[in-house]
């Protein structure tokens, strides 16, 4: 399945309009149209970031990385909700799009191995502040 396929399966699967995703992007709903019929294919990871938090899935899922739609990434937010700071750092990370890939190969860590990594971060980045 191709990038576009999916961000129109997941659109149409959520009941969104064109419309209401291009609004949600801040582009066009011609943009959109030319994302889902792939037409644009190099899509900005600006873009496919806001994507995935509208349809709550990984970014890897949009992007073909992945093929659960849930995946550990709704795992890993349910564990640390109630670490909101430490839910902010995890969906940081993934917003970068190097560290995305490795917190995608060491997606076998259970959601405490990655509470414990991402307590050694948010201190490293509070001592280097």
């Amino acid at each position: 399945m191709t990038i576009g396929e999916r961000i129109k399966n997941l659109r149409l699967k959520n009941n969104y309009t064109l419309d209401e995703i291009a609004d949600k992007l801040g582009t066009s709903r011609q943009t959109i149209f030319k994302y889902e019929n792939n037409i644009v294919t190099n899509i900005p990871s600006d873009k496919i970031e806001k994507l995935a938090l509208i349809f709550n899935v990984s970014p890897a899922y949009i992007m073909g990385w992945e093929n659960s739609q849930l995946g550990d990434y709704e795992e890993n937010v349910e564990y640390l909700k109630n670490q909101p700071e430490l839910l902010e750092l995890y969906k940081e990370i993934l917003k970068n799009d190097q560290l995305a890939i490795l917190f995608d190969k060491a997606k076998k860590l259970e959601p405490k191995d990655l509470e414990q990594i991402l307590k050694i971060i948010d201190t490293f980045n509070k001592e280097t502040r």
